[in-house]
């Protein structure tokens, strides 16, 4: 029989015999073997907290997003992605924020997966990206690929390793890209996703420092706290530290339970307090993530009674 074979030779132990990395055939699938299909099952608990038909509209508006062969689901005869939840989350959040003509400035945009779903859903008139100058040869060949001709020309490429924060420069660089008659005092806003994670402190405090007074609003989305692999890579190893890079990256170093939902309220008001470019200039929106628990959404916007020729 099936199962006098699966249980033959085993040793049962009431302190481990659920830890489902040796025992699993009487608790839940290995999730060290079984990666995809949590993957795949978070894609859909995603999906399900929103109403069929909201879910559908946003999705429906970005595009070709399957480049890449990423894994996903069908729901809908549509494939869904990881990404594509990340997407409609954050096209959910900005539905609101975003208007017509808004000149926007992406810091490390990465594939372009944001600006490809922004550039789709929102009747933008610019947008700029700013990364390595490796990373910005595949963002434009994706972005070429998946963007009407259109849209494609809305999108103004600037390599880090140019911009290197000289104010004059910058003010150059984009009167140059947008012509003479298009000469731009401030951007409608500037966003970063996940890459402040992977920065340095001092990297992050020059982007923050240079763009304060470039923009009317700032939306960051990111991490709250250093996660403990032991509760989200491997629980039977105990360790309680991430590793030492990381502890190096961004401005936030606390190291928590990420699915202890007290500490997640708890990070959220810091992070999004340390952040703030501009405590005097800036109001803030926090919306935590639904998709990623820890990861939350922060939306910086300029107060109505700001004076800028005020003390700061």
């Amino acid at each position: 029989m099936f199962w006098n074979k699966l249980i033959r030779n085993r040793e049962f132990n009431l302190s481990n015999f659920r830890n489902t990395k040796k025992h699993n055939i009487f608790a839940n699938w290995n999730p060290y073997k079984r990666g995809l299909t949590y993957h795949n099952y978070l894609i859909y608990n995603f999906i399900n907290s929103f109403s069929k038909k909201k879910f559908l509209k946003f999705h429906k508006k970005l595009g070709n997003t399957n480049i890449g062969n990423p894994p996903g689901i069908i729901f809908d005869k549509r494939k869904i992605t990881f990404d594509d939840c990340w997407s409609v989350e954050e096209l959910f959040f900005l539905k609101d924020k975003i208007r017509k003509n808004f000149n926007i400035l992406e810091i490390g945009p990465g594939y372009g997966r944001t600006a490809h779903a922004i550039i789709n859903f929102f009747d933008i008139k610019s947008y700029f990206m700013i990364d390595l100058r490796l990373t910005l040869k595949l963002t434009k060949k994706y972005l070429k690929k998946v963007l009407s001709k259109k849209n494609f020309k809305k999108i103004k490429f600037i390599c880090f390793e140019d911009f290197n924060f000289d104010q004059n420069k910058f003010n150059k660089t984009t009167s140059y890209i947008l012509g003479k008659k298009n000469k731009l005092k401030k951007f409608d806003l500037i966003l970063n996703i996940d890459s402040f994670g992977e920065m340095e402190p001092f990297l992050i405090k020059k982007y923050l420092n240079f763009f304060e007074d470039l923009t009317k609003s700032f939306y960051f989305k990111n991490t709250i706290a250093k996660y403990r692999p032991l509760d989200l890579v491997d629980h039977l190893n105990g360790k309680k530290n991430p590793p030492t890079y990381n502890l190096k990256l961004n401005l936030q170093k606390n190291v928590i339970n990420v699915f202890d939902d007290d500490k997640i309220k708890k990070y959220s008001y810091k992070t999004v307090m340390m952040y703030n470019p501009n405590r005097k200039k800036f109001n803030f929106i926090l919306k935590k993530s639904r998709l990623i628990n820890y990861y939350c959404q922060f939306f910086y916007f300029l107060k109505k009674n700001y004076n800028p020729l005020s003390k700061r």
